[in-house]
């Protein structure tokens, strides 16, 4: 899992010809079906046990369990006062989109049959992240990220398949880690009932850990693609009985390079695998949850990225025993034992409706009230506007904030309804717009992640939901406007559901800097690469075909995130000439090519 907001330490580098490169995300929407009965709930969302027809819920109704193509936030049925029809996820690498660990998308939906449910995934013997043909997956029930299915490593049946556990046994289990020989379509069947799954043709399932690295800020020589990088040599660790152990120097001005105060974030992965992770759960006690690079965060505010704080430069040794999912990391003799960051002890609402420091949790300011047990509230008056914000744990901002997964649907048109996740690197933070100025009220439930922001002086709103233009916004000359957001001179053409572009005449030997934003808003909705996600190894844009790019490809390539507010890409051309932009939002693909001069007239 590493660090959800570690996305967000890059809120605060500098960026060349940028003012507020904040990446946020916009708006959603819920509704639902029909006509429907709501039963009493005395959660955090009370709500009337009355009929509710579609015309009375946010947002409009016919976006409710569609599949986004990459171009919208999943709106889903709301279980607090309407009966929702049962559902089953199938997330992992065997997805060939952004969200390929998206519980919330629609689109990751399982078919239904019977007590069943089953999909089928084209699978190759040269793919995955890797391109050696190793895949990982796992289960979610409801799009509910505490029904999740992982498999125990350490149960296995005759044939060698893992076994599942779900809920809080999940917490110490990892993905289902599976390769492929043969190139073609697999079967995978999971039934919810009795909790078990199959996938036909039967691969082959990885279990036994034969070595284990280290990865993240810790290695502060190294670059930003280097540093999570799970197959560099330097980041393996020794094996000693059942743990595992590096020796690292660490420095009270290491860490981000940004803060230099000798917070480090890492996580430990297996078999040089990052989706065969363990992340931090926030118990306060080192203790690991599994399943968790950087891309397959569990989502849950209760797991983070590893976080410490060093008080002394020294050489410090990193043990992990990945049978007892427990961490330690060890001073050198006579120094100061480092700050363990990962318990819960309070959350921070952060977000663009502050004046100075939006998104810095260490301001009193920013503390959530909580009123009982584990529900949190803040009140904001807000004047119109669009707004972006996420939520912070415990002051510290590399313990992965908690943005927005999907909007759940509301009766009531005062009140927005969504589920939280910090699921990097493609999560947005809640986006929401304020049509008239007024007393609003921001409310966490921390026990299943869910929030509401209800207008106090019963001012109805809709969220916003969709990417209706994206724009390349950059340091272009005419006739776009450099680094402007907000022109529609710098948007692009909509050629299908998820891709954008646009043709550019470019200068040989001049450097040229540049983002995707969406829907003309000023630094909000923003789409770059990021160097930590271990897609891509520069930022040139060189994928030969966008449009049909696989996972595989994207490890080469890179792809597009909306996490943190990732560098500008940046491309050099060596001849003069038009060149089309390309991003395919639903992938994540992206490419800068030439093209014929005829394109740019």
């Amino acid at each position: 899992m590493i660090m959800q907001k570690m996305s967000d330490f890059h809120l605060k580098l500098p960026r060349k010809n940028q003012k507020n490169n904040s990446d946020f995300l916009r708006i959603l929407s819920l509704n639902i079906v029909s006509f429907v009965l709501i039963f009493s709930s005395f959660i955090l969302f009370p709500f009337s046990a009355l009929a509710v027809t579609n015309s009375e819920l946010i947002p409009s109704p016919e976006l409710a369990n569609k599949p986004t193509g990459g171009i919208a936030i999943p709106v889903l049925c709301n279980p607090d006062f309407q009966e929702c029809e049962k559902s089953v996820q199938l997330l992992g690498t065997i997805n060939n989109n952004r969200g390929r660990w998206n519980p919330f998308l629609p689109e990751n939906n399982m078919i239904k049959d019977g007590d069943s449910y089953y999909k089928q995934v084209e699978l190759k013997a040269d793919g995955g992240r890797h391109h050696d043909g190793i895949y990982a997956l796992r289960f979610v029930k409801n799009h509910d990220l505490y029904k999740t299915f992982k498999a125990d490593h350490t149960q296995l049946t005759n044939s060698g398949k893992p076994q599942l556990v779900r809920g809080e046994k999940a917490n110490e289990a990892q993905n289902i880690i599976i390769k492929v020989d043969e190139s073609r379509l697999y079967e995978i069947s999971f039934n919810a009932k009795k909790g078990n799954y199959k996938i036909t043709p039967k691969p082959t399932y990885l279990t036994e850990i034969n070595s284990m690295q280290l990865n993240g800020f810790v290695w502060d020589e190294e670059d930003m693609f280097e540093k999570f990088d799970e197959t560099r040599p330097n980041h393996e660790m020794t094996q000693n009985g059942d743990t595992w152990e590096i020796t690292v120097p660490l420095k009270t001005t290491g860490g981000i390079d940004f803060r230099a105060d000798g917070v480090y974030q890492f996580l430990f992965s297996a078999n040089n695998n990052e989706d065969w992770g363990f992340g931090a759960y926030n118990d306060g006690e080192k203790t690991l949850t599994g399943g968790t690079g950087f891309g397959s965060s569990g989502g849950e505010s209760k797991h983070s990225a590893i976080t410490i704080q060093v008080f002394a430069d020294g050489d410090y040794t990193f043990k992990i025993d990945p049978l007892t999912y427990k961490f330690d990391v060890i001073p050198p003799d006579g120094v100061e034992s480092p700050k363990f960051w990962n318990d819960i002890n309070s959350f921070q609402l952060l977000g663009t409706f502050y004046e100075n420091d939006q998104f810095d949790p260490t301001i009193p300011e920013y503390n959530l009230e909580e009123i009982e047990d584990n529900i949190w509230t803040k009140k904001l008056s807000l004047e119109p506007g669009i707004y972006g914000s996420n939520i912070a744990i415990s002051g510290e901002l590399f313990l992965d904030t908690m943005a927005l997964g999907a909007w759940l649907e509301s009766d009531n048109p005062n009140k927005l309804i969504g589920k939280n996740w910090h699921g990097k690197p493609n999560e947005p933070n809640i986006f929401f717009e304020v049509t008239e100025p007024g007393d609003y009220q921001f409310t966490y439930d921390a026990n299943r992640d869910q929030f509401s922001l209800e207008s106090l002086d019963n001012i109805p709103w809709q969220p916003l939901v969709t990417i209706d233009s994206l724009q390349l916004v950059g340091s272009f000359d005419e006739p776009l406007t450099p680094w402007d957001p907000t022109s529609t001179a710098n948007n692009m053409e909509q050629t299908n559901n998820s891709i954008f572009t646009t043709t550019v005449n470019l200068e040989a030997n001049r450097e040229y800097n540049y983002k995707y934003t969406a829907n003309n808003w000023p630094w909000l909705w923003v789409f770059s690469d990021y160097e930590l996600d271990e897609y891509g190894h520069d930022f040139l844009g060189s994928n030969p075909d966008p449009i049909h790019s696989r996972l595989e490809d994207l490890e080469t390539y890179g792809q597009l995130t909306t996490h943190g507010d990732p560098p500008p890409l940046a491309f050099t051309p060596t001849e003069s000439g038009c060149y089309r932009f390309t991003a395919n939002l639903e992938s994540g693909a992206y490419s800068l090519q030439s093209t014929d001069e005829d394109d740019c007239k």
